[in-house]
């Protein structure tokens, strides 16, 4: 009876630790209970046969000419319809809940401008089931974005890219869709090394609210600047939006934060060329220096890997236009590794300024799926959308597109079955294949791939390029 007896004690005691814990993880005001996902540095969808799933949007603007206005889509590439609501959070003011459905092979897109008038506004996606992802999109005079939604809350976010110089509006999201209130800690990394502000340590952020941190106003004229947020209570997304107004340099990109480092960063798409600079943004604010390379697959040809130090709590950019192994009009994926171990966070930056015009800030994807999912894109006369699939294994892959379009999963025609050798990338033009507008898409292919989507305005402001949301 004795053994018999302990064993009882420890279950008992292992239930008694579970319920503490549970008790203490993130809950929102209905009591639903919101869990993050462990080392990961970039959104997934919930498998198909959970009860529920989340989203996180941070956002844009949301008032008459605010400049990156906000508009959040579901899209749903399972065989049943899915309902939920969506809450939009604001800085001051109560948040606005509104209900939806979208059907099979569907999708729903709505603007937060439609819901709330506010110079700020977030998103919260709560759904009865899961397989759905979500996307945003902000977009004004200097052009437009896309970027994922988070799938999950978290106490840290990291920003490789960013800018205060001259003509530039650098601003920080911070939504917090709790019941109570987080205490936030913001860190920066630039060329002049790492601070962290007085004024922007222990930062309130009531629960239910988005607030939104003008981060020019304390880190002045820096070309380019790195952000750590870290929550000493509670848990938050963040995003970022940039606005650049200079001649040569203008554009608009809006980024959801990496919730987590990470020592492996893929990028599926890459270019240099005139009129088109592409930038390697590598931070790093751990206590130690971090050894990493950056390993180009060209089209044609072969360049050597790039090796860089990144110091303890600093940052590196890699111009690619500046280096001669880099030639230009050869498109290219990268990947980009720790080669000591010490985790860091990557963005690439592009500026376009012809024949594309406009800025993308892209988080690199940080695994391999079997099947990608996109939210929102077109493909029209007035829209050109490209998808880069990069397979990384050492067998070839069979990669097959389908576009969700009024309850149907359309097989788009020759886009089927399509090779991609194993360790190269290949390109697709979608208008090549399809028109349509809206565009949400899922890949599937035969082994674990790397893809990604890159949207541009033909004759105006708009570039975007973003890693897709692995399905389970």
């Amino acid at each position: 009876m004795k053994p018999r007896r302990g064993l009882v004690l420890v279950v008992l005691a292992a239930l008694l630790v579970a319920a503490v814990v549970a008790d203490r993880l993130p809950r929102r005001g209905d009591g639903t209970v919101v869990r993050a996902v462990r080392g990961s540095t970039g959104p997934q969808a919930a498998r198909s046969s959970a009860l529920s799933s989340s989203w996180y949007c941070p956002g844009g603007t949301a008032a008459t000419g605010g400049g990156a206005d906000v508009t959040v889509a579901v899209a749903n590439p399972g065989t049943r319809a899915l309902s939920g609501t969506i809450t939009v959070l604001v800085q001051q003011g109560p948040p606005k809940v509104t209900s939806f459905t979208v059907g099979a092979a569907s999708v729903h897109a709505v603007g937060l401008a439609s819901l709330v008038n506010a110079p700020w506004a977030g998103a919260v996606v709560d759904m009865t089931g899961g397989g759905a992802v979500v996307e945003q999109r902000v977009a004004g005079p200097q052009g437009e974005d896309i970027s994922p939604c988070s799938s999950t809350a978290s106490r840290h976010w990291y920003f490789a890219a960013g800018s205060t110089a001259k003509d530039a509006q650098l601003s920080l999201l911070l939504l917090n869709p709790f019941p109570d209130s987080a205490i936030v800690d913001l860190s920066f990394a630039t060329t002049e090394g790492f601070r962290s502000p007085g004024d922007y340590q222990g930062l309130v952020v009531p629960g239910g609210s988005l607030q939104v941190i003008d981060i020019g106003a304390h880190v002045r004229r820096q070309d380019d600047v790195s952000t750590a947020v870290s929550v000493r209570a509670g848990r938050l997304a963040a995003g970022q939006v940039l606005i650049r107004t200079a001649p040569g340099v203008a554009g608009l990109s809006g980024v959801v934060g990496a919730p987590a480092l990470g020592r492996t960063w893929w990028f599926p798409d890459g270019l240099v060329a005139d009129g088109v600079t592409e930038k390697f943004e590598v931070f790093n604010p751990a206590s130690s220096e971090a050894k990493v390379e950056v390993a180009l697959t060209l089209d044609q040809g072969d360049a050597e890997p790039f090796e860089l130090t990144v110091p303890a709590q600093g940052r590196v950019t890699l111009v690619a236009n500046s280096e001669a192994r880099v030639p230009k009009g050869v498109a290219h994926s990268a990947v980009v590794r720790s080669a000591n171990g010490v985790p860091v966070v990557v963005q690439r930056s592009v500026e376009a300024t012809t024949p594309r015009l406009g800025r993308a800030d892209t988080v690199g994807g940080t695994g391999t799926a079997r099947r990608w999912a996109f939210a929102l894109g077109a493909a029209t006369d007035a829209v050109d959308e490209w998808v880069i699939v990069y397979n990384p294994s050492s067998f070839p892959a069979t990669v097959s597109f389908a576009g969700l379009a009024g309850g149907q999963r359309i097989a788009i025609d020759g886009l089927q079955g399509i090779a991609v050798p194993a360790g190269r990338r290949q390109a697709f033009r979608l208008s090549d294949h399809i028109k349509r507008d809206p565009l949400p898409l899922v890949v599937d292919a035969t082994q674990p791939v790397v893809v990604e989507r890159a949207v541009y305005v033909v004759g105006g402001a708009g570039v975007s390029s973003s890693v897709g949301i692995p399905l389970d």
